[in-house]
């Protein structure tokens, strides 16, 4: 039971808020929901740089089904306005905290995520266990192959769960396909992709940011 502990600090973590609480009304309800549970409710977002979100989107989207190719994905998905998204959390919970971070080396404590994190949330990492990185982007040998079987195959299952056919071919044929590089953006495509995103990364920049000469 919360009541019951004697801890100082609670840490929750999960993807689904940035994805789904993304309105006034559903950032209210949840903030209520912690600050009658807590004293205090701080919180701590990463922004990560739009080329790296692009390519990262598009290995998940193969991963679950997709066949389109990697410039289709970029002209539907290069507009990725983190000013747009923090907004309303700025309007809801306040500057005072909504502390933001940067995903890139230059802005994290010794270059490292977890450095930085525990920095921030005034967390001592030693002695904590480092996990291995899971759920990587795919090579663009895998995504190839996954573009194939995603021709032919459903990646799911009618039950919902995975296919079994289809993870068969891929334990098979995957070691053959892995080798190849990760998927990376041209220096045109970033420059293109950072334009596009521009008006909303200065907006951050200068409200968060302001000694950066750009946010990232």
């Amino acid at each position: 039971m919360l009541a019951d502990t004697s801890l100082p600090r609670f840490i929750a973590s999960s993807e689904h808020i940035h994805a789904w609480i993304t309105t006034p009304e559903r950032i209210a309800a949840l903030d209520l929901f912690l600050r009658t549970r807590f004293s205090r409710v701080d919180y701590l977002l990463y922004l990560r740089p739009q080329e790296e979100l692009v390519t990262s989107g598009y290995s998940e989207a193969v991963r679950r089904g997709a066949r389109h190719d990697f410039a289709t994905h970029l002209a539907r998905n290069g507009r990725i306005d983190h000013w747009r998204a923090i907004k309303p959390w700025l309007e809801v919970v306040g500057r005072d905290r909504l502390r933001l971070r940067l995903m890139v080396p230059n802005a994290l404590e010794k270059q490292d995520l977890l450095e930085d994190f525990c920095a921030a949330a005034g967390l001592d990492l030693t002695g904590l266990a480092r996990p291995d990185r899971v759920n990587t982007a795919l090579t663009q040998g895998e995504i190839a192959l996954r573009r194939r079987l995603n021709a032919v195959l459903p990646v799911q299952a009618p039950t919902g769960g995975p296919n079994p056919h289809y993870a068969r071919i891929l334990r098979l044929l995957g070691p053959l396909w892995s080798g190849s590089a990760r998927l990376e953006l041209s220096a045109a495509q970033i420059a293109d992709l950072r334009a596009r995103n521009a008006a909303g990364n200065e907006k951050i920049r200068k409200r968060f940011f302001h000694h950066r000469p750009a946010l990232f």
